[in-house]
């Protein structure tokens, strides 16, 4: 049994009063978050029942939320720092006005049937009503459980949380398939499958020349068309990689394998110079949104991922086996000792797969299961000769 989880976004039409009511809600909201967070951050910890016992009552005391809502932005707080801190960052936090706020039963009540929630907010609860579009109408009766209320300019969201249970079916397909991520190609599989990038590139470097510009002119209308430009240019990168993410799962049967390069690995592999173009597009480019959009897809067909040391993958011939940077050149692969050519990232794909059935490999996953039965007792791995 596995638990399908999905985010949908609506848009609430709130009225004039309701929205100072609002807007009240999310500015008390936004200073319990920081209150919270200033201590978590000073007292270097992320326990939540510390934090809690450290600022609950002193925030309840000068904040018209409820107490529900306090503890509900103390907790964003903390996935805040435990994000920042799983990201190895530490630095102070400023949150603003427009934080979204959770709601979650104790603080809403979603009337699904009837399409609208009421919620808490300084003063009273407050009813807002929703209109679920055509493409949402398969997630109907799925379990509607919470909800954050967004503000993006003067527009306000709903972000329901829902999901549904999955009964696991079938033995495994026996289909393995190895993805290669990268720029010109957002994603090659080792079935010679192609995802062009070509399109996300340009439009990230047209952006990119454009964003350039208008910092160098620093006057108050850039700064407002800087914005304006950033969240064109997620809002195109994260429907690229649901369409891509989504297509790849389409060309996949059920109960099967996709082997990934381990995400943490592939950036500090890379070998390019720091102001560079390559170096910039590597780091801006969505690798670890399409990763979580494959996952959460993956699941409805119980597809599993497993990842693997992305070490040597673009230098090994998949063929031969002859490992050297001089194989590969840009997007063509020719090996320099059995003479194998092939597109570089379907080798490379091809190498990701293979990774999966390596001896060594196998061995380690096994090792890893063994050293957890026996709660970290050692474990001897025999060494399989080649």
């Amino acid at each position: 049994m596995s638990i399908l989880t999905r985010t949908l976004r609506v848009q609430v039409y709130p009225e004039k009063q309701i929205k100072k009511e609002l807007e009240r809600t999310f500015e008390e909201y936004s200073k319990a978050a920081q209150v919270a967070y200033n201590y978590a951050y000073t007292n270097d910890t992320s326990n939540r029942i510390k934090i809690h016992h450290a600022i609950y009552k002193s925030v309840r005391e000068k904040s018209s939320l409820n107490s529900q809502l306090v503890i509900n932005a103390k907790n964003k707080a903390v996935d805040v720092i435990k994000s920042l801190k799983a990201k190895r960052i530490k630095r102070l936090v400023n949150f603003s006005n427009k934080i979204p706020i959770r709601y979650d039963y104790r603080s809403s009540t979603i009337f699904h049937e009837s399409r609208y929630v009421t919620l808490s907010t300084t003063n009273k609860r407050v009813t807002l009503q929703y209109f679920l579009p055509k493409c949402y109408q398969q997630y109907v009766d799925w379990e509607f459980r919470s909800f954050e209320l967004l503000k993006r300019g003067n527009k306000h969201f709903l972000h329901f949380v829902v999901r549904k249970y999955s009964k696991v079916k079938g033995k495994h397909s026996g289909q393995f398939i190895g993805i290669d991520r990268g720029i010109k190609h957002i994603a090659v599989t080792s079935q010679n499958k192609f995802y062009n990038g070509i399109r996300l590139r340009e439009t990230k470097n047209r952006y990119f020349r454009l964003k350039r510009g208008l910092q160098k002119k620093g006057t108050p209308s850039a700064k407002r068309r800087l914005k304006q430009i950033a969240g064109r240019e997620r809002r195109f990168q994260r429907d690229q990689n649901h369409c891509i993410t989504k297509k790849v799962i389409q060309n996949m049967k059920s109960n099967s394998t996709i082997i990934l390069e381990d995400l943490i690995k592939i950036r500090k592999t890379a070998r390019y110079r720091k102001r560079s173009r390559q170096s910039r597009e590597l780091n801006s480019w969505g690798f670890y949104q399409f990763q979580i959009f494959l996952e959460y897809k993956a699941k409805e067909k119980n597809i599993e991922i497993i990842y693997v040391d992305p070490a040597y993958t673009s230098q090994r011939c998949n063929k031969c086996g002859y490992i050297s940077r001089k194989n590969r050149n840009g997007p063509h692969f020719l090996c320099t000792s059995c003479d194998f050519n092939l597109n570089s990232d379907l080798n490379a794909s091809r190498n990701i797969e293979d990774k999966y059935f390596d001896d060594e490999y196998v061995l380690n996953k096994l090792a890893q299961k063994a050293i957890g039965f026996l709660r970290g007792a050692p474990v001897i791995i025999p060494i399989v000769a080649s």
